[in-house]
């Protein structure tokens, strides 16, 4: 397993459904399923066990659900990305209050869990660089206070110095557990700040707070889209990943791009 890029375990007490997603998982490089569980007491037992990076989950199992199980894995395991794969579109709101990384709507196909593959390598490199990669860099002259362009840079605690972006890099800022991953055209950048705060130091004009998880730069979407009973799918403009907006959110949204 060690040469692996990323560890994955299954619950779901849909045996075939099970066979399924662990075929379509065993088709990507890098990617391993490391077991597989019919509950969420089995699957609290092989995630102590195997230490994965992510679980692969049902909401409706018997004895411990889905949702009741992921409350104490983030407990237990906080490190453990989720991802929630059922029939019923109308938990889509609560899981995602859960920070999920994603929720998969059954019938499951390669396609739609190739791009959670491709989110979840994006977090788990963010966690694994530590923050190695990137780039921080006093503010201008030496100093960061903010000036008179403070909206037009974005400043984050990296260790005991300070990372600056330019905020038209940026395509969304996303909530994942405790720490907010920034999406750049330059790359990833990891922070200790709230999301809130960062919506604070971010131009109102510009971005929009979707959805309690993310912030998206309005002016990098390319669509949005119905993808959930009160959720909608955004993209971006060259940019693969995707986030998600409630549905209370889009008539706004729409009332912002018009301005």
């Amino acid at each position: 397993m060690s040469g692996y890029t990323l560890k994955i375990v299954i619950a779901d007490d849909d045996e075939p459904i099970c066979n399924l997603l662990s075929d379509i998982l065993g088709t990507f490089e890098g990617v391993a399923v490391a077991g597989r569980a019919s509950n969420g007491r089995d699957l609290l037992k092989l995630v102590k066990d195997t230490g994965p990076d992510a679980v692969f989950l049902d909401i409706q199992m018997p004895g411990l659900d889905g949702l009741s199980a992921v409350h104490q894995l983030q407990r237990q395991h906080p490190g453990v990305f989720i991802v929630f794969i059922t029939a019923y579109p109308q938990y889509a709101a609560e899981a995602f209050n859960l920070d999920a990384v994603d929720y998969l709507i059954k019938p499951l196909n390669r396609e739609r869990i190739a791009r959670t593959l491709a989110k979840l390598m994006r977090f788990k490199e963010v966690r694994t660089a530590g923050g190695k990669d990137h780039r921080p860099y006093p503010g201008p002259g030496g100093s960061s206070k903010s000036g008179p362009d403070c909206r037009t840079k974005l400043t984050i605690k990296s260790g005991h110095g300070i990372i600056v972006i330019d905020t038209d890099s940026i395509f969304f800022v996303e909530k994942v557990g405790k720490k907010c991953v920034i999406h750049t055209d330059s790359g990833l950048y990891e922070t200790s700040e709230q999301l809130s705060l960062l919506e604070r130091k971010l131009d109102p004009a510009r971005f929009f707070r979707c959805h309690r998880s993310f912030i998206i730069n309005i002016n990098r979407v390319e669509k949005v889209l119905p993808y959930a009973d009160r959720a909608y799918e955004v993209t971006f403009r060259n940019y693969p990943a995707r986030v998600t907006m409630r549905r209370e959110k889009f008539e706004a949204f729409c009332l912002m791009i018009q301005k």
